[in-house]
């Protein structure tokens, strides 16, 4: 199914976004390795290890069951599925910008004070547990994303996202002396612009794929009607929605030359709201 999304933004958008989430995952698994070593604790690095790993072979798994539950979908279900994934995706990236617009500024203290107390009590299943919570978390966001784009285009989605891992897993290695000095305020303020630049494209994608739902059991509505159609007839010309250029601008922004009232409404208020809050949330930190 490429109505919805295009191939090229099947590759370019998991990229981007699995690129933030697996950084963000270093980050923080980055910055409790490098207090360790600042405490003279290494002994227990290696518990930090073993979360981490517990962590990606779940995200894996869950991973796995979603691609084993698209190709058992059709028609209706299919639609349903996919409108609901990215509706779910856009709430969950939402939530996880505002939970790091309250606790940015604060994560090294905390994750610090957490490490203390389960060096304090020699509990080193404690460290395993803190850094497998924090991995998961982003992997579970990872995975809610990805699941409409994986019933796109399956190959691509998966090379955008290995790729961003292994970016990620590069640059990480290559500025492990510099994370715990990291910005952190500054890090997740253009990150999570990155965050609001793809739900908002995800939301109207998931409104997209209701109204085809919706269509199939026989509803209509002047909302579900077309806002214009500036599409090209040629999808080989570069400026139609799945060409060389729209293909760009539908990644990175969920252009669509030809989108429902209802999508064009939903993208806009999604916009306006998550706009308005970034500004009055982040504007400290620019």
């Amino acid at each position: 199914m490429t109505d919805g999304i295009s191939i090229g933004s099947a590759l370019v958008a998991p990229f981007l976004v699995v690129l933030r989430e697996s950084i963000e995952a270093a980050l923080i698994v980055g910055i409790m390795w490098a207090y360790l070593d600042k405490t003279n604790n290494k002994e227990y690095q290696r518990y930090l290890a073993y979360g981490t790993i517990g962590a990606i072979a779940l995200s894996l798994v869950l991973g796995g069951g979603i691609v084993i539950l698209l190709g058992e979908l059709a028609g209706f279900w299919e639609k349903m599925f996919e409108g609901v994934a990215a509706i779910s995706a856009t709430l969950v990236l939402s939530y996880v910008i505002i939970w790091m617009a309250k606790h940015a500024g604060s994560m090294k203290g905390e994750l610090e004070t957490k490490i203390d107390f389960a060096i304090t009590e020699q509990s080193a299943q404690s460290l395993a547990f803190l850094a497998f919570v924090a991995v998961t978390r982003e992997g579970l966001e990872t995975v809610l994303f990805l699941a409409p784009l994986l019933s796109i285009d399956l190959g691509q989605t998966i090379i955008g996202s290995v790729l961003a891992i292994a970016v990620a897993l590069a640059l990480s290695l290559a500025a492990k002396r510099q994370i715990y000095a990291l910005d952190i305020g500054k890090f997740f303020n253009y990150t999570s612009l990155i965050l609001i630049v793809f739900a908002a494209g995800l939301f109207g994608y998931g409104v997209h794929e209701l109204v085809e739902a919706a269509e199939i059991m026989g509803i209509e509505s002047p909302l579900f009607e077309r806002a214009w159609d500036i599409n090209p007839e040629s999808k080989e010309h570069p400026l139609h929605e799945n060409g060389a250029i729209g293909v760009w601008f539908k990644a990175l922004v969920g252009y669509d030359g030809n989108p429902e009232w209802i999508r064009v409404i939903s993208y806009l208020g999604y916009w306006a709201l998550a706009g308005r809050f970034y500004r009055k949330t982040f504007g400290s930190y620019s």
